[in-house]
Parts: C-alpha cells; sequence; structure tokens
C-alpha cells in the first residue's frame, strides 16, 4: 500500500511538472524599467501605467501575482504586483518595474539590475 501511494504522488507530481502546474517559487535574471513613453498606457492586465505605482510585467505569471524583488548588487528589496506583459527582446531579462520600484531597487541610473524574485502567496 505504501509503494502504490508514493508511485501515485510521484506520478502526479511529474503530470503536475510536464503540464505546468507547478510553478518555480522564485527566479533570477535582468530586471529594466519602463520609460516615460509608457506613463498612462494602457497596461496587458487593464488600468493604466502609472510610474509611482508598484506594478511590473512578467512574460507568463498571471496578472495580480505579487512578487518580493531583491536587488542582487546593493539587498534592497520591494514589492510588485505583476499587471503587464513582457519584457520583450532580451532573454536575460525577467521583469520590467515601474519606475518608482527601479529608484527603491537603486538602479535608476544604470538602468538594468541583477534581481531575485520571488512569488508571494498572500
Amino acid at each position: 500500500m505504501r509503494k502504490l501511494c508514493l508511485s501515485l504522488a510521484l506520478g502526479l507530481v511529474c503530470v503536475m511538472v510536464s503540464t505546468g502546474w507547478a510553478h518555480h517559487r522564485s527566479f533570477e535574471g535582468e530586471a529594466a524599467y519602463y520609460s516615460n513613453y509608457y506613463e498612462g498606457r494602457t497596461m496587458a492586465c487593464g488600468g493604466k501605467y502609472q510610474s509611482w505605482k508598484m506594478v511590473a510585467a512578467h512574460r507568463t505569471l498571471p496578472c495580480g501575482t505579487r512578487l518580493r524583488v531583491k536587488n542582487k548588487a546593493n539587498g534592497e528589496v520591494v514589492r510588485v504586483t505583476v499587471r503587464d506583459r513582457g519584457p520583450y527582446g532580451d532573454e536575460d531579462r525577467v521583469l520590467d518595474l515601474s519606475r518608482r520600484a527601479a529608484r527603491k531597487l537603486g538602479y535608476i541610473n544604470a538602468g538594468i539590475a541583477r534581481v531575485r524574485a520571488v512569488i508571494l502567496h498572500d
């Protein structure tokens, strides 16, 4: 009976991974920030982009997902909500952040920062 339960559990995990049900809890990569050009434009998840809000763009995470993002160079941390799709172009980039989030993380002058993001389950 124990072997049967173990094999069923293992099979379920394999199905979850192969179908995408299991999401990674954290990820790393580069983050950039929205240029002023996008101020007031409609985001993919609805609403207008406003640079003073703590928002992010991610390619696949569901709209409304909350993230804790840490700048790996200086240790600064912010919390943002996914409200848009992107970034596009550079595969190393995993997030586009609002100007306010980038300022709090301390990379406005650099334009790009190496970050670690953790999905928050409120």
